[in-house]
């Protein structure tokens, strides 16, 4: 092969005018390339365009279903807590209503033996009271069975029959006021308290309560109660249960007007 080295090689103004106008076509084109070139920078704008929009559509639809998983998981959850309380509701009734019914149980089995009998049997009548305590109030035969359970359990701490064979004495609109401590005493008496009952002390007595007893700061030391079983007591001897099923029974102060 022969190379040809040419030199000084001198262009005509014709051919340095068609270079020139090659040169600008192809830094500045015309016609069907200009459009092919401003189509395919516009394609691309409208696809970086596009692109853009489509991530805004993914993060709203994403946010949409995030928003609603968590409404269902929080309405899932709103439910399932309120089935559990209900669940709870239901086992504490069953749970209440058995330990009720041992304590039914326990006043049915003591409420006909001898009462010198019923002080080998305090602990038990002492846990049945307690029992009754925490059950609610509301339940079917409460009253009845609460009233039950301090007489019982009086007689067997106290063993004071000899006292509740006496006659019955009755107390009515009794009141010692601004009287020093233990200024009026009952002792060893077999007393039903009727109306307004006030600042009066009792002492190993029997005490029978009326259903229109009404007591304001009475002091009871080793005392028997005896509450008539009523389904629905008066307020007043609501009162005298409540404060007897959580007080010791040995010295209690009674209040229920």
């Amino acid at each position: 092969m022969q190379l040809y080295l040419v030199e000084n090689v001198a262009f005509s103004e014709e051919n340095q005018n068609w270079i020139l106008e090659e040169i600008q076509k192809a830094i500045y084109p015309n016609g069907f390339r200009r459009v092919a070139d401003r189509l395919r920078y516009w394609g691309l704008l409208a696809a970086c365009i596009g692109a853009f929009f489509t991530l805004i559509a993914i993060a709203v639809s994403l946010g949409i279903y995030v928003a609603s998983t968590m409404n269902r998981e929080s309405e899932f959850r709103g439910a399932t807590t309120e089935q559990f309380k209900s669940v709870n509701l239901r086992l504490s009734d069953i749970e209440n209503t058995l330990k009720f019914l041992r304590v039914q149980t326990v006043a049915q089995k003591y409420s006909t033996i001898p009462i010198p009998e019923l002080k080998k049997h305090r602990d038990e009548l002492a846990t049945a009271r307690k029992t009754l305590s925490g059950i609610p109030q509301d339940t079917p035969n409460y009253w009845p069975a609460s009233f039950e359970i301090i007489t019982l359990l009086s007689q067997a701490q106290f063993q004071l029959e000899t006292i509740g064979q006496q006659p019955l004495s009755v107390m009515s609109n009794v009141r010692m006021i601004n009287m020093p401590a233990l200024g009026f005493v009952v002792r060893e008496k077999n007393v039903l308290l009727k109306n307004l009952i006030e600042g009066i002390h009792f002492e190993n007595s029997v005490i029978h309560f009326d259903a229109s007893v009404r007591l304001v700061d009475d002091t009871f030391l080793n005392c028997v109660f005896i509450l008539p079983p009523q389904e629905n007591p008066p307020k007043s001897f609501q009162e005298i249960g409540r404060t007897l099923l959580t007080s010791d029974l040995s010295n209690v102060t009674l209040n229920a007007s």
